[in-house]
């Protein structure tokens, strides 16, 4: 089949997905408090618990599909890119073969995202115990803090965690109280919280203990400051998240970058002046 014609049945469907998902999204949510109680007194006891459940679960399906229906359109802007690409009429078949090989993998690279979706990816959950098992064995790669809730550090570890893991699809990111989960913690020997314990196929393969390798070097006094970027660049370092992926969106690297090249410089100029100052002196002599 010729590149065109594959890029334009790709397409159609993925017209006909962002469509379908658009309409169930304005179906089942622009109109969803309708049938919600709004008397004064509202509903009490089983009736409002139910309630509660009811739009949590419709919280967490509409955040999938809108996840779902994002990265839709994501991947038919890629294939968009690709299709206005300048094409010659005598181009080779050795290039059109490659054109028709980086559309497959944009569509099994789309595929797996979606799947992750499904399975959870994107999101920050906290897990039970009984859940546990299924969670860490259902993905490729998994993040799971083991925190107390009366350890502020764990919920400095909750901040860096859900941001990357909206950002970091290839991995599920979950949490679980230790407090909850005994079973796991003695059998994961866990001594230290936060305690993130790394999964690959099922199997811990690695742990980080506390703020270990990312507040090394923090000023004193604030060593619970570290920003998010140092926890991804130490997830990448243990191939548990995609290092390509990576983002320093608050330039902290760079700022630091910047001022270790300021100290060197200063550095350097103080060094000149003593010297004209040496040879001042001798001058003088």
């Amino acid at each position: 089949m010729e590149s065109s014609s594959i890029q334009t049945v790709v397409a159609d469907e993925v017209n006909r997905r962002i469509q379908k998902a658009t309409k169930e999204l304005e179906e089942k949510y622009n109109n969803g408090n309708k049938s919600i109680e709004t008397s004064v007194d509202g509903p009490t006891g089983k009736v409002y618990k139910d309630q509660l459940i009811n739009n949590k679960k419709q919280n967490k399906n509409k955040n999938k599909q809108i996840d779902e229906l994002n990265e839709l359109k994501q991947y038919k802007q890629r294939l968009e890119d690709i299709d206005n690409e300048d094409i010659d009429d005598d181009e080779d078949e050795e290039l059109r073969q490659l054109r028709e090989l980086r559309l497959k993998q944009i569509k099994n690279e789309h595929q797996n995202k979606l799947n992750n979706l499904g399975k959870g990816h994107g999101q920050y959950r906290d897990i039970l115990q009984d859940e546990f098992l299924k969670e860490v064995t259902s993905s490729n790669r998994v993040i799971c803090h083991f925190y107390h809730k009366e350890f502020p550090r764990c919920n400095i570890m909750d901040h860096h965690l859900l941001k990357l893991a909206t950002k970091h699809i290839e991995t599920k990111f979950i949490k679980i109280d230790s407090e909850k989960a005994p079973f796991f913690v003695e059998k994961l020997k866990i001594r230290t919280m936060p305690t993130l314990i790394l999964f690959v196929d099922g199997l811990a393969i690695d742990k980080v203990l506390g703020f270990e390798g990312l507040a090394d070097t923090m000023p004193v006094g604030k060593e619970d400051e570290w920003p998010t970027i140092r926890l991804a660049r130490l997830l990448g370092d243990k191939n548990i998240i995609d290092k390509e992926n990576i983002v320093d969106e608050d330039d902290i690297e760079l700022k630091l970058k910047n001022q270790m090249e300021n100290m060197r410089k200063n550095m350097y100029s103080n060094m000149a002046a003593a010297l004209n100052d040496d040879d001042d002196d001798e001058f003088s002599d």
